[in-house]
């Protein structure tokens, strides 16, 4: 079975005698919570039938003026590809967490203005490890012994013996703690000061962490294949991602670096690939203006008082979002679909109770590397998110 609790989407979990095996805790925590507080269909916060529930959400989303569509990042490419048909039949607003997730770093591997690879040819190939704003042992556990570190692979025989780790953070993490033999633990005060030193040493030059930076530089020269995996430290550390990536051309020009996002929710990239191939843009777009802005954010619209009614599809904006803004939530017409009764659908004007992709229903997930992974659930179930989607773009 594949795993949907991250976004490394880990093919090897059995379900034996109703026992998850290979799981990390995330992914067991899923499991083994799938019966709890399930979602029922509501209107008003009356009980109705998904049928009744769908066709509120029809009459909502197609009389609104301004409507938006939020989350998705948990639901399948199939899923997704509807979700972005019924914004352009609506001319709506239509948004997911990448927008203040790991976007950008995803938009700049679509459009090739970085090199990225595979996790499979990290584990065979990557010499030089390299975890900056990351931390995998909280935010993907199995990242670094499946993966990149610790596996031994075609290339690297020996496993972590044969690698080279390299982590950037504000404190020492867990995986920061790692950094002992055959690596380095840079803890910076300022990252835009350690992409300047990297841009400096480039050049001949010293800037405040050359001696770390010459380390590093001298490492990734050792070998044609090294990999580095940046998080939300970086995505809120780096005033200008931009520069940041000029840096990485610059490295590339001297040692072979290729870029991959660490972790985020399940298929966040396979909406961004979804929303790229229609638009040319991986979040924030409205159909209206026909142009990505980021004034078209969820959070940004949400502010504004722009949209007033939302269809929120595997996402609880009130518990992830702060809460000035996502109270707001709560003055427009509200359409949820969720396995789980969330906050957000607590307060909804409708709910329209779905299936854990993975889990119970099927269809393809992008990993955080790009590549497409079929999910094998453990059953089949029809009122999943692609049924009720069809459903809702039908009625409208």
């Amino acid at each position: 079975m594949i795993c949907t609790g991250c976004s490394c989407l880990c093919d090897d979990v059995e379900i034996r005698d109703g026992k998850i095996l290979n799981a990390c805790y995330r992914g067991y925590k899923v499991y083994s919570k799938l019966s709890e507080n399930r979602a029922r269909a509501l209107v008003d916060r009356r009980e109705v039938s998904v049928d009744d529930a769908i066709e509120k959400a029809v009459e909502i989303l197609g009389q609104a003026k301004n409507p938006a569509l939020y989350g998705f990042d948990t639901t399948t490419v199939e899923a997704q590809e509807v979700a972005v048909k019924i914004a352009e039949k609506l001319n709506a607003f239509i948004d997911d967490n990448s927008s203040f997730c790991l976007g950008e770093v995803v938009e700049a591997i679509l459009k090739k203005d970085v090199p990225s690879t595979t996790l499979e040819d990290v584990r065979d190939q990557a010499y030089v490890i390299f975890y900056w704003g990351a931390n995998p042992y909280s935010s993907a556990p199995r990242h670094m012994s499946k993966f990149t570190y610790y596996p031994r692979g075609m290339k690297r025989l020996k496993g972590y013996e044969d690698r080279f780790l390299v982590v950037v953070d504000v404190r020492r993490s867990e995986t920061a703690k790692l950094a002992k033999k055959n690596a380095i633990f840079i803890k910076v005060e300022s990252d835009d000061e350690l992409v300047e030193s990297f841009n400096l040493a480039l050049e001949g030059k010293a800037g405040k962490y050359a001696k770390e930076v010459g380390t590093v530089i001298t490492e990734l020269k050792r070998s044609d294949f090294n990999a580095m995996f940046v998080g939300l430290g970086l995505k809120y550390g780096v005033r200008n991602l931009d520069g940041f990536f000029e840096m990485i051309r610059k490295i590339n020009r001297v040692a072979k670096l290729y870029l991959i996002p660490s972790a985020f929710h399940s298929n966040m990239r396979g909406f961004n690939e979804v929303l790229f191939e229609k638009t040319g843009s991986i979040n924030k777009f409205s159909f209206k203006e026909q142009r990505s802005d980021k004034l078209f954010a969820f959070t940004e619209l949400l502010k504004r008082d722009e949209i007033d009614a939302v269809l929120l599809l595997g996402t609880d904006p009130l518990s992830s979002i702060p809460f000035e803004i996502s109270k707001k939530i709560m003055r427009i017409k509200t359409v949820v679909v969720d396995p789980k009764m969330s906050l957000t659908a607590k307060i909804a004007k409708v709910v329209v109770p779905s299936a854990f992709s993975g889990f119970e229903s099927s269809g393809t997930m992008v990993r955080s590397d790009g590549v497409r992974k079929r999910l094998e659930p453990i059953e089949e179930k029809e009122v999943n998110d692609l049924w009720i989607l069809k459903k809702i773009s039908e009625g409208l």
